[in-house]
């Protein structure tokens, strides 16, 4: 299965007080809440949707509470859990996530989820980026039957992937 997904974020169901950059950059209510996830690697394909789109709302609907995200090939014991901070940096070069979803492994409530996500283009410095890498995600059914990521190791490597250090 692959997904390539890019600006195209679709939404399904109402949301309260949720907000969504606009052209402007002015916030903007988002009366549309992120869809839940029927099935295990559809809750990869949902983040790389959002992240690619910028609705940063909508990519950590996909994740637990507490849940843990690596995504630097360079720091992948570090302190990168924060999944907002994380989806963040990789929003802010502006260009399509893609995925490709190489298995699924599903054990009771829980699936491992086994793929390769692409970014690759020009950052908006214009500068070209390119980050590649394989990634592993542990995803658990929730009580209404949606599917939601505990935890998520992407190893993002190539120029310019991590954070800049000093």
């Amino acid at each position: 299965m692959a997904a390539t997904l890019g600006d195209s974020g679709g939404s399904a169901a109402p949301a309260k007080g949720r907000c969504q950059n606009t052209n402007g950059g002015a916030q903007v209510a988002d009366p549309i809440a992120p869809p839940a996830a029927s099935q295990p690697a559809e809750a990869v394909e949902l983040v790389c949707q959002a992240v690619s789109g910028g609705d940063l709302e909508a990519a950590i609907a996909q994740y637990e509470a507490g849940a843990v995200l690596r995504p630097w090939a360079r720091d992948p014991g570090g302190n990168a859990d924060d999944v907002a901070g994380a989806l963040i940096q990789l929003m802010d070069l502006r260009l399509p996530l893609s995925v490709r979803i190489c298995a699924v492994v599903p054990a009771g409530g829980l699936a491992l989820v086994l793929g390769e996500r692409q970014i690759a283009g020009a950052g908006p410095d214009r500068e070209p980026v390119q980050l590649s890498g394989a990634g592993a995600t542990m995803v658990r059914r929730q009580q209404g039957g949606s599917w939601r990521i505990i935890a998520d190791a992407w190893y993002l490597s190539g120029p310019r992937a991590g954070p800049a250090r000093s």
